[in-house]
């Protein structure tokens, strides 16, 4: 079709995707004003606290290590490990339990995640349970049930976590609502 006042088929094919563009404007402006966190951020997320697991259980040093910004603090049963020579110290302290305790197998688990975004990364909140197993003894279960908490920021194209904390579970308040672990440390 062509003439005046009349519309091609391809000039009204790019309205409507101008159109379809313009509409969904405002709702991308309002996902970033109320804080969402993309999918693919939410993804590498994630993968970070798998490769925190993974690092953990098959007591890998080096790769645990790398998991934490060059200011990271760890925050474990009221301690806090303050630079990468404690944050070390702390895991090697995890693992020579293990050994002590006569676990032949620790096995961590993270799930159920809730993200808050704040500055340029994000709180994290995700159950945390710990297995444990015992060939000599013939036994397997769950050692421990908490919670993690931890600022995870992006680093060099990766996130990384920036504070780090594990609290036991508590059923009387959802952790978003308490206070964060390291503040006023």
């Amino acid at each position: 079709m062509s003439g005046a006042g009349r519309i091609s088929r391809r000039a009204l094919g790019l309205l409507g995707l101008g159109v379809a563009g313009a509409a969904s404007l405002p709702a991308a402006a309002r996902a970033r004003r109320a804080g969402k966190l993309a999918l693919e951020d939410r993804a590498g997320i994630e993968d970070l606290f798998t490769r925190y697991l993974w690092a953990y259980d098959c007591s890998d040093e080096d790769e645990f290590m790398s998991l934490f910004t060059a200011d990271a603090l760890v925050v474990g049963k009221g301690n806090a490990y303050r630079d990468h020579a404690a944050i070390l110290g702390w895991f090697r302290n995890l693992i020579a339990m293990r050994e002590r305790e006569g676990d032949d197998i620790w096995m961590h688990e993270a799930g159920q995640f809730r993200f808050v975004p704040a500055g340029p990364g994000c709180i994290v909140y995700a159950y945390a349970t710990h297995f444990n197993a015992n060939t000599a003894k013939a036994t397997r279960g769950v050692r421990s049930l908490g919670y993690f908490t931890c600022e995870c920021v992006p680093e060099g194209g990766a996130w990384k976590f920036r504070r780090f904390s594990i609290s036991t579970w508590d059923r009387n308040l959802v952790p978003w609502k308490k206070p964060l672990p390291w503040a006023g440390l």
